[in-house]
């Protein structure tokens, strides 16, 4: 099964909705609200929704039980970019995300698995990603004491807040006039400052450390470090025609500042 890029709904917003609001539902919120996503939560419990509502942010909130289609649709799922199903159990999972991409086939959704089978499961009726919480916190908790500066490292730059360096995810857009072009002749660490560490195409493989011959590919997701100013300067580096970039170098140390 083909993977989905996220791209932003007609609007220009990335509409978002959060299904199950215990713990990690509140996190996902908490996260996403860094960033400029209309966010919907969904949950049949009135204290779960009290939760959201204590957070003061602008996040809509929908009392149902959103296995029933009629509460995924009043929670605007037709529309949606992604959903985040965070329910208490697998099955509950695997129901929902089946039919929410049912109502909308070109869903993103994100699911929370207990183990391998469900994972497969979730993966069969169109969950793009899953995560076994036990697993990465058993990961995260090990590396502790294997990996500790190494886990230091990594938490603050997964977690990193306000216009700190972080980790990015730059994707080269459909049409874009670099596709194709080799990551030296694009020229992105000396006309912006930024390293790319990793390359993620669009079938799932990745490029570690990938060389100045390395040439891009539509959909392509360049991961590096750096921060929103960063992120904007190689996106516009990778929209703008190429007899144009040299022109754009010049000027391309304004958005590092």
């Amino acid at each position: 099964m083909g993977k989905k890029t996220v791209t932003a709904s007609n609007d220009g917003q990335i509409k978002c909705i959060v299904c199950g609001l215990g713990e990690t539902g509140i996190c996902v919120i908490r996260e996403l609200l860094e960033h400029d996503f209309s966010i919907t939560a969904v949950d049949q419990d009135p204290e779960a929704l009290s939760r959201v509502e204590e957070l003061k942010q602008n996040v809509t909130v929908v009392e149902g039980n959103c296995l029933i289609d009629s509460t995924l649709i009043k929670a605007g799922v037709p529309d949606a970019d992604v959903l985040y199903s965070i329910l208490p159990d697998d099955r509950s999972n695997v129901f929902l995300s089946l039919s929410a991409g049912t109502i909308n086939p070109r869903l993103n959704i994100y699911s929370i698995a207990s183990d391998l089978s469900a994972e497969k499961k979730l993966e069969l009726v169109g969950v793009k990603r899953t995560v076994n919480p036990n697993n990465a916190e058993g990961f995260r908790i090990s590396n502790e004491i294997l990996r500790p500066n190494v886990t230091v490292f990594l938490d603050q730059i997964v977690y990193a807040r306000d216009n700190t360096a972080g980790y990015l995810c730059i994707i080269v857009p459909q049409g874009s006039p670099s596709a194709g072009m080799s990551l030296r002749a694009l020229g992105i660490q000396r006309k912006t400052g930024v390293v790319i560490i990793a390359v993620i195409r669009k079938d799932r493989s990745m490029v570690y450390s990938p060389s100045g011959d390395f040439r891009t590919n539509e959909e392509d997701s360049l991961i590096a470090f750096g921060t929103k100013e960063d992120e904007d300067a190689v996106q516009q580096l990778l929209t703008i025609e190429p007899e144009k970039k040299e022109r754009w170098g010049r000027l391309s140390s304004l958005f590092r500042k």
